[in-house]
């Protein structure tokens, strides 16, 4: 089965019934299926079978038409950040070695001055006008025939997601890996027939595999170009929107907009969440203010979606008493298969700690140009998520630590060592380490603690500033310490854990 199919299927058999919603326009599923058709059969003018395909945009209509659209022209989908900086975005568009590039107005004079960094971009297409081919030229003037299929383990999408030494990495998930990982959700995600859907977070990030997890059950999907508590509540509203998903970090500021307790709330049944716990309260509130069911998925853009899931049973259990559950990020999903082992990779049993692997179909197929660490990520068949977890009784997997040293903001995850190489740059710092603080709103933010070199001298704000030349906004120290040294083992690694402890009492 294909991505593509998903649309296929679904316009079969709901023709009529409204696939996509976005401010004024609706979508049919039927609509959705001749839009998908029609970009990949214009990609096939412009580029050839096995290409990627990058897209810089925010959330709109046409993303979710290269969702399906490029992998069914048998290329992949490679997915560009857009809050990263230009130069970051330009490496990547690089290190993809892609041949197109969609972009949208706001950022097409950005990758124009960047192009010479994307040497093997031949196409830009503008999706606003201007590139190298206007979108609405080049997809309207392609017919919406069924394009050739390509294999179901070709290359669909190539999501970049930073890794523990800093360096992106290109995860390679195939159609059928991505198929694999929406049946897994769309089996345990309690999705009634008639659910819509309203989708909040970034489509640049793999979660947008929630778009075809709705499409798959012939679902209405409403998207918005940003979250804000206001035109939330209004499309919840004005939508009927049943099903939603949001942070735990958006509930607690929605529960806190004013009148909310005044809002037609009427048609919403179930939030599900990710990326971090939710506080009990937080939970509580949730259930009494906003009238409806939570449930939270755990997954990573390896496994092309959630490997664990946390019902909606269990989460009224957590409301009623049991506030130990929150802190678990849910039991193993059918079709994946998850181990807990120890540094010998033998099984441990439950209670104790160790690292989790998983295995399944929905698994990646490797590293974009990077067989070192495909075979390093891998032990005999089995992904190491890098997690270090335990599981209880009930089958309850519980996170205890992440291995690789990432910092999770706002749901966005930095890599201190990336960090760590920019801060490096300044002639003032002689050492540094980057580490995650807890945060009231982003549940982590990214902070500094910085050695400066003899003589030199230099103020926070400027090691910020320099910061913001190099980085995305979200990776940039919110918070920058000086001390005379960094915590360090025997052996000269950095005691992280040291200094986390240190200045969450002051942070």
């Amino acid at each position: 089965m294909l991505i593509s199919d998903i649309v296929e299927y679904a316009a079969r058999k709901h023709p009529a019934r409204t696939a996509l919603r976005f401010e004024d326009q609706a979508i049919t599923f039927a609509q959705l299926r001749d839009r998908v058709r029609k970009v990949a059969n214009a990609l096939l003018t412009v580029a050839e079978t096995g290409d990627r395909v990058a897209v810089l945009t925010g959330n709109r209509p046409e993303y979710v038409d290269l969702y399906y659209g490029v992998p069914a022209a048998g290329m992949a989908l490679t997915f560009l950040n857009h809050r990263l900086h230009p130069s970051e975005i330009a490496a990547l568009a690089d290190h993809a070695r892609a041949s197109v590039l969609v972009v949208s107005g706001e950022y097409l004079d950005a990758m124009a001055e960047h192009r010479a960094a994307m040497p093997t971009v031949k196409t830009v297409i503008g999706l606003d006008g201007g590139g190298d081919r206007d979108w609405a030229g080049l997809v309207g003037a392609a017919p919406a025939s069924e394009p050739p299929r390509p294999d179901e383990n070709a290359l669909a999408w190539l999501v970049y997601t930073s890794g523990t030494t800093g360096r992106p990495k290109g995860v390679m998930l195939s159609h059928r890996n991505l198929v694999a990982g929406v049946m897994s959700s769309a089996a345990h995600w309690e999705i009634p027939d008639g659910t819509v859907f309203l989708f909040c977070f970034p489509l640049c990030h793999v979660g947008g595999y929630a778009v075809l997890v709705n499409h798959l059950r012939g679902c209405t999907v409403g998207i918005v170009r940003s979250y804000d508590n206001e035109t939330f509540l209004r499309l919840v509203a004005e939508w009927k929107v049943t099903q939603t998903g949001l942070a735990p970090t958006m509930i607690a500021f929605l529960l806190g907009h004013p009148g909310i307790g005044d809002r037609d709330l009427g048609t919403l049944q179930a939030i599900g969440y990710g990326a971090s716990g939710i506080p009990a309260e937080v939970l509580r509130r949730g259930m009494e203010v906003l009238g409806c069911d939570f449930y939270q998925g755990f997954g990573m853009s390896e496994t092309g979606g959630n490997i664990l899931y946390f019902g909606m049973a269990e989460h009224r259990r957590a409301a009623a008493g049991e506030t130990h559950l929150l802190a678990a990020a849910g039991r193993a999903m059918d079709i994946a298969d998850v181990r807990i082992v120890d540094a010998e990779f033998r099984d441990v049993p439950d209670g104790e700690a160790g690292e989790m692997l998983v295995r399944g179909d929905q698994v990646m197929t490797g590293y974009w140009r990077e067989p070192e660490l495909t075979a390093e990520a891998f032990r005999d068949g089995w992904l190491r998520t890098g997690d270090i977890v335990r599981r209880d009784a009930e089958g309850m997997v519980y996170i205890v630590d992440r291995i690789k040293d990432m910092i999770v903001t706002g749901g966005e995850n930095v890599a201190s060592r990336e960090v760590e190489e920019v801060l490096h740059r300044h002639p003032a710092v002689a050492d540094a380490a980057v580490f995650g603080v807890p945060d009231p709103r982003w549940g982590e933010s990214v902070a500094a603690a910085v050695v400066l070199r003899p003589d030199a001298s230099a103020t926070a704000e400027e090691i910020i500033a320099a910061c913001r030349e190099h980085l995305g906004g979200y990776k940039v120290p919110r918070r920058v310490e000086f001390v005379a040294q960094l915590p360090r083992n025997v052996a000269g690694k950095i005691l992280k854990r040291e200094l986390r402890a240190r200045y969450r009492e002051v942070s």
